[in-house]
């Protein structure tokens, strides 16, 4: 049995959410925590594809389970923010995983060594199961025999499945309402080394803001900036996103990366951001998708539109 608790944030794939609760099955979490978005409104198909989703969630092992069902919908980023906060007032820590996710055996005591070993360092927001460059396993053994370390420091949060602390998520905000223009500017500035780095975030933030436009993955760096905190990333990829296969887009279609086994952990021996790996993420993922994630945005907020 597990003993980290799971959240489940789930909406309306039917497949996807039985292929990860199998997973869930064999780790068998004595924690687990699902919730489930509302269909959107005047939208037959969708209601069904909801309920049919919701009815994936019978355990067969023994776990207490707590569920936290939408009437109406939220849209995935509210639904997100709105599970999690749900979530930390019952746990201290835990694992965040959704429907269209499907993490390797290894990424669930990858979280639980690494939660317990930063626990008590509230510089460390985020513990992520994501790698986006291409790295085999025998390539990260490579890496292992010439002293490398299972996992690194960076000042971005992937959200493909993750865990964290209550302490650190608490003051989370989608509106990010408690900073101004410039406080923005100066959060940015502390972490963002390159001018057009700090230009390209600065800028985003300030729209997103503006159109309240809460796509979830963008906030949670500020979030993490404003403290000053880093968050960890794993040297071998131990979550695929299966939901990026029905994208059209080829370029989010190469963030489908296949996961691997990573235990036993080589923790570094310095907590330094690694500068190199941000530079591929920024250029290869948000440079290149924030067009195609302001669009989703825009298709989460308008009616009867299927996500």
């Amino acid at each position: 049995m597990f003993k980290v608790p799971i959240l489940l944030v789930l909406y309306n794939r039917i497949e996807e959410t039985h292929n990860v609760f199998e997973i869930l099955g064999t780790v068998q979490p004595t924690q687990l925590y699902v919730a489930g978005d509302g269909p959107k409104p005047g939208n037959t198909l969708d209601r069904t594809h909801v309920y049919q989703t919701r009815s994936v969630i019978q355990p067969a092992w023994h776990c207490q389970l707590h569920t936290f069902w939408q009437d109406e919908h939220l849209g995935k980023s509210q639904m997100i923010y709105k599970a999690i906060q749900w979530f930390f007032e019952h746990e201290e820590e835990g694992i965040v995983l959704f429907e269209d996710t499907l993490p390797t055996y290894d990424f669930f005591p990858y979280c639980e060594e690494l939660l317990r070993q930063y626990r008590n360092d509230e510089r460390v927001f985020s513990i992520g199961g994501t790698y986006l460059r291409h790295r085999s396993r025998q390539r990260y053994k490579k890496r292992l025999r010439k002293g490398g370390s299972s996992y690194y420091f960076s000042s971005y949060a992937t959200t493909w499945g993750f865990a964290t602390w209550r302490n650190r998520w608490q003051d989370f905000s989608l509106s990010m309402a408690q900073y101004d223009s410039d406080k923005i500017s100066e959060i940015v500035a502390r972490n963002m080394k390159k001018p057009k780095f700090r230009s390209y975030w600065i800028n985003r933030f300030n729209i997103i803001k503006k159109n309240n436009a809460s796509y979830w993955d963008y906030q949670i760096n500020l979030h993490v900036w404003a403290h000053d905190g880093v968050c960890i990333e794993p040297y071998l990829n131990l979550v695929t996103n299966i939901g990026v296969k029905n994208n059209a887009k080829r370029k989010l279609r190469r963030l489908r990366k296949n996961a691997y086994p990573i235990m036993p952990l080589t923790h570094p021996t310095e907590k330094e951001v690694n500068r190199k790996e941000d530079n591929f993420i920024f250029k290869h993922i948000y440079k290149k998708a924030y067009f195609y994630l302001f669009r989703d945005w825009l298709k989460e907020i308008l009616p009867n539109k299927s996500e």
